[in-house]
């Protein structure tokens, strides 16, 4: 098993969102804590590329949509966070999108696992 652990805070808290390509891995676990507003859960498989130009990138995706993840402490499926938490996902597209703009969090872990 591969496996990779993330602090994305300081990407998070400037704006409230942070794009991540999660394409190459089997399952992500996201630790939220401390958040000051609920954070929804979205993903995408649309890198927002240039057709013939990009493949495109987390950075530039686009056309997110809400999914679920598990949470792990009750284990009931969840689009959205408004505490801390550890949320489960399985593979739910090329990237995921914690999003809650405008808002800050203590800490947003990503630890994400592939299987070979």
């Amino acid at each position: 098993m591969v496996n990779k652990g993330e602090d994305v805070t300081s990407r998070f808290n400037p704006t409230g969102v942070v794009n991540l390509d999660i394409g190459e891995w089997d399952w992500v676990i996201v630790q939220v804590v401390g958040p000051t507003g609920t954070i929804t859960f979205n993903a995408s498989c649309d890198g927002g590329a240039i057709h013939g130009e990009t493949t495109g990138n987390a950075t530039s995706a686009i056309n997110f949509t809400a999914v679920q993840a598990t949470n792990l402490a009750t284990g009931a499926a969840t689009t959205t966070s408004a505490a801390s938490g550890l949320f489960k996902f399985s593979v739910v597209g090329k990237y995921l999108q914690l999003s809650s703009p405008g808002q800050t969090a203590t800490k947003i872990i990503v630890y994400t696992a592939k299987i070979q």
